[in-house]
């Protein structure tokens, strides 16, 4: 038992610092990240700065930061593929409508990323049209007025003597097991010895 404790808590212990070491490992690339954008010079390369430090932020759930770095990546340099990326991110943070928008201005700049940005429209409606039945679910309004010529089918059915017909037949069985149950009980009672009489 205590060998079983022992690995199980090296276990833990690995776990731990891994993750851990990761956490620190992101932060650090992202502090690098900062200090090269601030010393780049190119726009296209401080656009592609942002964008990875964009990646490390939302690695480390920090949707806010992210959100920035993606729009200075976009102002620095306006391509379709850094709107799919954010289409992307925008759909792995629940806003919808933006990601679609997004995935639609990639078809605008970039035609030839139009395969994937369908993907992030379809996934964007779909997701849409789910939360539009949860925020109005569907609603069934009664007519209170009823109009007195209308015809059910149980009123056709009534007029063709179907019910009429039913009953006649429910009559005959009734009939039948009427009186056998006179037969069977008849012929019990005869069956039955007769008591002397003194």
């Amino acid at each position: 038992m205590t060998m079983l404790y022992q690995s199980l808590l090296i276990l833990f212990l690995l776990i731990f610092t891994a993750s851990h070491g990761l956490a620190k490992d992101n932060r650090l690339i992202i502090e690098q990240l900062g200090h090269d954008i601030q010393q780049a010079q190119d726009p296209l390369t401080k656009s592609r700065l942002h964008l990875y430090r964009a990646r490390h932020h939302a690695n480390a759930t920090e949707w806010k930061k992210a959100m920035d770095d993606y729009n200075n990546a976009l102002e620095l340099n306006h391509k379709g593929w850094i709107h799919l990326e954010r289409g992307r991110f925008l759909m792995a943070t629940g806003k919808y409508k933006l990601a679609y928008e997004e995935a639609m201005a990639t078809k605008e700049e970039m035609p030839t990323l139009s395969y994937e940005a369908d993907k992030i429209i379809q996934k964007a409606t779909a997701k849409l049209e789910e939360q539009q039945k949860i925020d109005n679910p569907p609603t069934i309004i009664l007519n209170e007025t009823v109009d007195p010529y209308r015809k059910t089918r149980f009123d056709l059915m009534r007029e063709r003597g179907v019910y009429a017909e039913k009953a006649n037949r429910l009559n005959q069985i009734r009939n039948r097991n009427t009186a056998s149950n006179k037969r069977v009980s008849s012929s019990s009672k005869s069956s039955q010895p007769k008591a002397r009489k003194s």
